[in-house]
């Protein structure tokens, strides 16, 4: 098996399958000798042990800090490693959760602090530190004919902002970026926290060899806080003197805005469907703007958010997730990403692949679903998904949705089987639990929210 896997990557670029579970680009700088071992050591430990949704484990920990880490920690927010990062994972300033206990079902002790984040995000105001962000600078007079070549998806314009994807030949997904346009001349890329050497191997093996493009990596230049709610504007407006209605700064654009402590990054975009702003500052500005931000949002009852919170939030838009909902297994029409796939550009790595794809018709379609019936436990990664005794997809994320108050699944199903209201069933730790199709997105479809 693992040799198979060497040579096809050796000779066509890829395994047959996704196989970033032991993909090398999963690790990056913190991925020492020592944390090889406290890591390996852990895994012995463990031989035998159930793992469990939400499992964060302590070895290796922490490798990557923000420098708000100690501060987050004091008001009470528990973390979790993604791409060496420390994240918040929940906020608990009250110390209500008193079971830390792990299990299958839907019985988690932090279920109340989650809520309470999401309902802040819906109903009011709330702050994320989100550090790890990969973030590569891509400059040069040939940057937009590299990067139009390299991705699928059309660039925006300058001060805009859009969602791209990056192809294998056979148009599977490869990865996926927010591009931010800077200049005509010059884009920012972010991309997940664990894509770092993935993203940039990508993107250095595409590189043109005259010297017309050049790739700078800032993972760790900067910092980023997500301000998200209907109350955002209001929070943020007392931060900064800059404009920050529609007009001046409408949905899905960046600017630069003036703040206190220097300017700042503002990306008028966020992964949880509401009003909201990313904000990109470098790591000697985080505290000071953490801190006036907090200051500026207790009129507003502003609340610390953790990142199962987001989840939450995000499978009610169905936000994708990579290497998880998106991976090589699938293209973009596959995952229902129509939308961002421009066949009208003369050229792009898996151009071809896709206009036969789009000749013949996809294998799958993506779609939400959620649970007929509450039940006790959540959709696994890669739960069967039924029509009658026929097998007709996978989920690949399932979670609670502590606005819609249900279960959601998001699968990939037979075409025949993506339509809003088709009876579907779910298998969940052994049993079948009946579903329905929905809509995407769940929650607020036509994005008002976003563009308010």
């Amino acid at each position: 098996g693992a040799g198979k896997a060497i040579a096809e990557w050796i000779l066509t670029g890829r395994p047959e399958f996704d196989l970033w579970s032991i993909d090398r680009r999963r690790y990056k700088e913190y991925a020492t000798t020592k944390y090889t071992v406290d890591k390996a050591v852990e895994v012995y430990q463990n031989e035998y042990a159930m793992g469990f949704p939400f499992e964060e484990r302590p070895a290796g920990r922490p490798a990557y800090v923000s420098p708000l880490y100690e501060k987050l920690k004091k008001k009470g927010a528990s973390f979790g490693a993604r791409g060496g990062w420390e994240r918040p994972t929940f906020f608990d300033p009250k110390n209500e959760v008193t079971d830390h206990s792990l299990s299958f079902f839907r019985r988690n002790g932090w279920r109340k602090v989650v809520a309470k984040e999401v309902h802040a995000a819906r109903n009011g105001v709330a702050i994320l530190d989100l550090p790890g962000f990969t973030k590569i600078e891509v400059k040069g007079p040939g940057a937009f004919a590299y990067l139009d070549n390299l991705l699928c998806t059309k660039l925006p314009k300058v001060g805009r902002i859009s969602l791209v994807y990056a192809l294998l030949p056979d148009g599977k997904v490869l990865s996926e970026f927010t591009v931010v346009r800077i200049a005509e001349d010059s884009f920012y890329l972010v991309g997940a926290a664990s894509s770092e050497w993935h993203d940039l191997d990508v993107l250095e093996m595409a590189l043109p060899t005259d010297g017309s493009v050049t790739l700078k990596n800032v993972t760790k230049d900067y910092g980023s806080l997500i301000l998200v709610g209907p109350r955002s504007r209001d929070v943020l407006s007392q931060v900064t003197t800059s404009a920050l209605d529609n007009t001046a700064f409408p949905w899905l654009s960046v600017r630069m805005i003036d703040t206190a402590f220097g300017p700042v990054r503002a990306l008028r975009v966020n992964y949880v469907g509401e009003l909201g702003w990313e904000l990109h500052a470098s790591n000697d500005q985080m505290v000071a703007l953490y801190d006036a931000i907090w200051k500026a949002g207790e009129q507003f009852q502003i609340a610390d958010m953790g990142i199962y919170a987001v989840d939450s939030l995000r499978l009610d838009k169905c936000y994708r997730g990579w290497k998880g909902d998106l991976e090589i297994g699938f293209s973009p029409f596959d995952a229902s990403l129509d939308r961002f796939v421009d066949l009208t550009k003369p050229s792009f790595v898996g151009r071809e692949a896709l206009i036969a794809e789009k000749a013949s018709g996809s294998k799958w379609r993506f779609v939400p679903m959620t649970l007929d019936e509450d039940g006790d436990a959540d959709a696994p990664y890669c739960a069967s998904v039924f029509s009658g005794d026929k097998r007709i997809g996978i989920a690949t994320s399932g979670g609670w949705s502590f606005t819609l108050n249900k279960s959601v699944a998001l699968a990939y199903v037979r075409p025949e089987f993506e339509s809003a209201g088709t009876k579907l069933e779910i298998e969940i730790f052994g049993e079948r639990k009946k579903a329905t199709v929905g809509a995407e997105p769940l929650f607020d479809p036509r994005n008002e929210r976003l563009r308010a």
